[in-house]
C-alpha cells in the first residue's frame, strides 16, 4: 500500500477507535445515571409503600374510633332511657308520697 493511503487509513482507524472510547465512555456515563435513576425509583416506592401502610394504620384506627363513638352514643341514648324512666318512678313515688296512705284504698 502507498504511504499515504496508508497514513490515511492509519487516521481513519484512529478516528474510528477515538469514536469507539468515547461511546463505551457514554455508555457507562449512561449507565451509571440509570443505576441511579432505579435506586431514587426504588426509594420512592419504598416511599410510597411506607406512606401506604401509614394510611391503612390510620384508616384502621379512624374506623375503630368511629365504632367507639356509636357505641359511646348507643349507651348514652340507654342510659338517658333508664335515665328517663327512673325520673318517672322518682315522681311516680314523691306524687304517691304527697297523696299519703298505703295504695290500699282508691280515691
Amino acid at each position: 500500500m502507498e504511504p499515504e493511503v496508508e497514513k490515511r487509513f492509519a487516521r481513519i482507524e484512529s478516528l474510528l477507535h477515538a469514536m469507539a472510547e468515547r461511546e463505551n465512555e457514554i455508555e457507562l456515563r449512561f449507565n451509571r445515571r440509570m443505576d441511579r435513576a432505579d435506586q431514587r425509583m426504588d426509594r420512592a416506592e419504598q416511599r410510597m409503600d411506607r406512606a401506604e401502610e401509614r394510611m391503612q394504620k390510620f384508616d384502621q384506627r379512624l374506623e375503630a374510633t368511629r365504632k367507639l363513638v356509636e357505641a359511646g352514643m348507643k349507651m348514652l341514648v340507654r342510659t338517658q332511657t333508664g335515665l328517663d324512666r327512673l325520673e318517672k318512678s322518682v315522681e311516680a313515688l314523691v306524687n304517691s308520697m304527697k297523696r299519703g296512705g298505703n295504695g290500699a284504698r282508691h280515691s
